[in-house]
């Protein structure tokens, strides 16, 4: 669980990074294009890769962090261990088959896309399309292992449980 953690840290930061250069490029882009009637078709792909790529590094964080955004209609009133108990049930039985099934379903758009090495579906656009589809099963099948890992531990998001 901690080379999880770890990894998430890494990968937060990294979207960070993504996050200004996809800031940069866009406003270069735009500059090119409507002061100096300067365009390419990969600009545009690249942007798209950024943008796909800075929304799912952090996502491992945001899951182990239990930092996401939740209506708290009923949860916050109630004690530690209906959490727990409610975290568990979620993650096990919502989480876990909702990421697994996208991950089953993606992998085979992702090995045919490997076989012919996809590049974008624009003409002239950015080689490279199979990896944002690999990137997209591992983030899915990432967040299957680590829903189940997560739910089998006594604390879901406690960070002191070492179980």
């Amino acid at each position: 669980m901690h080379a999880a953690k770890a990894l998430s840290k890494i990968l937060q930061s990294y979207a960070g990074y993504l996050v200004t250069l996809l800031l940069l490029a866009q406003v270069i882009i735009v500059a090119l294009r409507y002061v100096f009637a300067v365009g390419w078709p990969w600009a545009l792909d690249l942007l798209v890769y950024l943008f796909f790529l800075s929304v799912l590094l952090p996502g491992l964080a945001v899951l182990m962090g239990n930092i996401s955004v939740r209506v708290d209609i009923f949860y916050g009133e109630w004690g530690t261990k209906r959490r727990r108990f409610v975290d568990r049930i979620a993650l096990f039985f919502l989480f876990f088959p909702a990421m697994g099934y996208a991950a089953w379903t993606s992998l085979g758009i992702t090995i045919n896309s490997w076989e012919v090495l996809e590049s974008s579906p624009t003409f002239g656009g950015l080689p490279g399309y199979f990896l944002l589809k690999t990137a997209l099963t591992l983030y899915f099948t990432i967040f299957a292992v680590i829903a189940i890992v997560l739910a089998l531990r006594k604390n879901p998001y406690d960070s002191e449980d070492a179980s």
